[in-house]
């Protein structure tokens, strides 16, 4: 190790709170020769590993491997968590780096035949070594297959190929996610005249003047991130601002401009094929789907085509009454357009529930939800939260909580950003900055988890609320979170949230439920201004409202479904156009006009840029899967600790050291049925 090195933080001593990563005295220019180091060290190990002349077995092969890269992946997961906050062209170019040096460094690993040799030896003679436990059988088959499906088969060409293919997917979906980010943030609607902002929530208004005072203008600032784009859509009286936003937000990736993916997309989608295809695998999908629950496309159409059944005519019975509603107000002749639908769904739910963002937004301030979700866990789980001011942070929004057990042993850190800012990723996601792992020592190496939202930032005179769908976002990541809080594993790989695609969903999913329980909701949400509990009458209204427009956002997320299966299904590169061929896949669905120029997939990062290719139906499998595990609750208690301790240690605690089948079934005592999902969005008594 060099001196330059010697001073680099990554290779120091922390010396902060649970040995979090020092992000304040860690520069830009600290993460290149910090990768590069912990390439170096893990390069070391797998020599090592091939270096050694006794016969292969778990001990010498198996755990040497799975231990090697510690350094590698903290910083790795130290930069991801920076771009992901703030990202800007200098972070981006960095971000170009690291992934170049990456992608190379992996593809060196599974292809060094000397490495694979011996990892074979060991996966063929695993009936010998009868002392493995079932974890290091699950780690040992996982490691084989990875190392198959990464091309450690290929020979010569082939193998340069597939390093070429690794290299070209791994920019693309930087430039892609890159673009989103851009496009987004460059357009802004500017509005000067007061008789515009009709219909628009107060906060709304607050923050959209406050941005443009900020930019020294007058009036208010609107954009194109989801906590303002969402309530502009939802609110604003004038058609003709709704339908400008609505064309800016729906064209993203699409405009013809310089941060348009289209081209992206099929080369994304052309290489993802011309890699599988060197695998051995006839479509994309059918190479990812191999390693899923799901294990091929014939059972995700299977899914998608009952719920489509099941679904699709509740649908447009819920279209026609929100277009009727549209009419009543606007007159017979009105051509009711995608622009309306938020507006006037909000209005047919105000009418037939008397409901409306407004009436709950005040009881669902941001600091009495985060209570209310520690709450919640600490009721299910015994883990109480402790806010640490000491430890140093991506961004000085973030904010840090020790996580302790019942019995007072520490747990986890949990970072959690929760305002919107340019450059930040939309949405709202889990991370984590280190994984929860045993070393060989048997010391227990707790995770550190990050959780992102993209909630609109306080008012100088008013806190931060929510709405209902926002509280959702909050426990559905929440529960990523307890996942990664509670993993108990020997293996890092091995971790939660490590574990299949289509089941990965299943433990956010299932902390939505609590959101429209009485029990859960009377212990957090207080009007933020006079201090009274939710009245009992308002949770009513969100429980009968609960089901509104189920249907549609059902049908809604088969749609995606089929877009990204039918993306990653083609056998042959394409050669068409982006717009074109989307809107033919989801024309059985179809519920409103289309606007031939807006399209979902050049903005759908999920697909192109976040590792859900050929994987976008997970949501809705683990939809099925976390209905039916939570009618366990409903059955004996919604915050009974017996039925959350076994879900914590069937299924919460294991991460992949088993298939997930298994763990299901051992929580809830059979496979899972669809009957509760179907019950809960009301599709049958």
């Amino acid at each position: 190790m060099n001196n330059n090195i010697e001073n680099n933080p990554f290779c120091k001593k922390y010396n902060t709170p649970h040995d979090a990563i020092p992000y304040d005295s860690i520069e830009l220019e600290h993460f290149i020769p910090a990768i590069k180091e912990g390439i170096r060290q893990e390069e070391e190990c797998i020599n090592a590993i091939c270096a050694n002349n006794d016969t292969p077995n778990f001990e010498n092969t198996i755990e040497p491997f799975e231990r090697a890269g510690d350094m590698l992946g903290d910083v790795i997961r130290a930069f991801e968590a920076l771009i992901n906050s703030h990202s800007n062209d200098a972070i981006v170019a960095v971000s170009e780096e690291i992934n170049k040096l990456h992608t190379e460094h992996s593809n060196n690993i599974t292809l060094n035949e000397k490495l694979f040799e011996r990892i074979k030896y060991v996966y063929e003679n695993k009936d010998e070594h009868r002392q493995l436990r079932k974890e290091q059988i699950r780690l040992l088959d996982d490691i084989y297959t990875m190392f198959v499906r990464s091309g450690a088969n290929l020979k010569d060409k082939e193998r340069d190929e597939y390093r070429s293919l690794c290299q070209k997917l791994s920019m693309l979906s930087l430039k892609f996610q890159e673009n989103i980010i851009k496009d987004t943030d460059a357009y802004t609607l500017h509005i000067t005249n007061k008789k515009d902002l009709e219909g628009l929530p107060s906060d709304l208004i607050e923050t959209a003047a406050s941005t443009a005072a900020d930019e020294g203008k007058k009036g208010w600032i609107f954009t194109l991130h989801r906590p303002c784009y969402i309530p502009f859509i939802t609110f604003c009286k004038n058609r003709e601002l709704r339908k400008q936003m609505y064309m800016e937000y729906s064209t993203l990736g699409a405009k013809g401009n310089s941060y348009d993916n289209r081209n992206i997309v099929i080369e994304s989608v052309n290489t993802r094929l011309r890699l599988a295809n060197l695998l051995g695998y006839d479509t994309y999908s059918d190479y990812v789907l191999a390693e899923r629950m799901a294990k091929n496309s014939d059972a995700v159409y299977a899914m998608l085509g009952k719920l489509t059944w099941a679904y699709l005519p509740a649908a447009r019975k819920e279209m026609s009454e929100i277009i009727e509603t549209a009419k009543q107000a606007e007159g017979d002749d009105f051509e009711f357009m995608p622009w309306d639908f938020a507006y006037y769904s909000e209005r047919l739910k105000e009418a037939k529930y008397s409901i409306s963002d407004e009436l709950v937004r005040p009881y669902f301030e941001l600091e009495q939800a985060i209570y209310g979700v520690f709450y919640l866990a600490t009721r299910l789980y015994g883990i109480s939260f402790r806010e640490n001011k000491k430890v140093p942070t991506y961004n000085p929004d973030v904010r840090v909580w020790e996580v302790f057990d019942y019995n007072g042993e520490y747990l986890a850190l949990l970072y959690c950003d929760f305002y919107a800012r340019k450059g930040k990723h939309a949405g709202a996601w889990m991370d984590s900055l280190k994984p929860q792992y045993r070393d060989s020592k048997g010391k227990d190496h707790r995770p550190h988890i990050t959780l992102s939202t993209n909630y609109r930032k306080p008012a100088a005179d008013k806190p931060t609320l929510l709405n209902f769908d926002e509280l959702n976002t909050l426990l559905h990541e929440f529960g990523h979170c307890l996942h990664g809080i509670l993993s108990d594993v020997t293996y890092a790989s091995q971790c939660s949230p490590n574990v299949l695609w289509d089941f990965v969903e299943m433990p956010s999913q299932i902390m939505e439920n609590f959101a429209i329980e009485e029990e859960f909701l009377k212990a957090f949400a207080f009007h933020y201004k006079t201090g009274e509990t939710i009245p009992s009458d308002i949770i009513d209204k969100i429980r009968k409202s609960h089901t509104f427009k189920a249907a549609y956002q059902c049908i809604r997320q088969v749609g995606l479904g089929l877009i990204d299966q039918s993306w990653h299904n083609i056998s042959q590169p394409f050669e068409g156009d982006v717009l074109e061929f989307e809107h033919k896949v989801t024309a059985a669905l179809r519920l409103m006009p289309v606007v031939k120029e807006t399209a979902i997939t050049p903005q759908f990062s999920h697909i192109m840029s976040g590792g859900y290719s050929a994987g976008y139906y997970s949501y809705k499998w683990a939809e099925m899967l976390d209905a039916d595990a939570f009618s366990l609750f409903k059955e004996q208690g919604v915050l009974n600790m017996h039925v959350a301790e076994s879900f914590r240690n069937n299924i919460l605690s294991k991460g992949d050291t088993e298939h997930p089948m298994e763990l299901y079934m051992r929580f809830r005592g059979r496979k899972p049925q669809i009957d509760a999902l179907l019950k809960r969005d009301g599709i049958e008594e």
